[in-house]
């Protein structure tokens, strides 16, 4: 069982690499005194730990939500449900605000952490965010699309910057001229 847990890739194990060399930056920055890489660090354990469990509790219901759409829709649904349990759970348990504030501290830090790689590994566990097989050679439309939707996001982006500049720099020093 734990033999299967080893990457088998260099991607794999590029990704691990990282993620332990990661880990390591951070508390050695935490040990060096950064408030920062503490909170970075609480909140990437709880990650961690999100995923873990997520994996451990979807594994013996994989063949049942990953094998129609309505129990794939109800699957996500389960788990944003159980995100929301976390969250709300965690907090009510801890004794923390249920919203992320100052006065939640690392406590919260480490639900909200818990809750958001639960809730990412949710759909992985459950065997949903697979590709299916009548999807898998449609894999360059896929990425016309996606290359379609960050485009426009780039462009309305680099749109809604040029009218910051225009307000900025041409609009407001021509009203305080005006106005004076």
């Amino acid at each position: 069982m734990i033999r299967g847990l080893w990457p088998r890739t260099w991607r794999a194990w590029s990704a691990y690499g990282l993620g332990l060399g990661t880990f390591v930056i951070l508390n050695v920055l935490v040990v060096l005194g950064s408030d920062l890489a503490l909170k970075l660090l609480i909140t990437l354990v709880g990650m961690f730990a999100g995923g873990v469990v997520a994996c451990a509790i979807t594994y013996p219901f994989r063949d049942t939500f990953a094998v129609s759409g309505v129990w794939r829709i109800v699957g996500n649904f389960v788990g944003l449900a159980l995100v929301f349990g976390i969250i709300f759970g965690g907090a009510a348990l801890t004794g923390v605000p249920a919203f992320p504030t100052a006065e939640s501290g690392n406590a919260g830090t480490f639900i909200y952490g818990l809750a958001f790689g639960f809730g990412v590994s949710v759909p992985a566990g459950l065997g949903l965010s697979g590709t299916p097989e009548w999807r898998r050679e449609s894999r360059g439309v896929e990425l016309r699309v996606l290359a379609v939707v960050l485009g426009t996001i780039a462009g309305l982006f680099a749109l809604l910057f040029a009218l910051y500049l225009l307000i900025e720099y041409v609009a407001v020093p021509l009203i305080r001229a005006l106005a004076a």
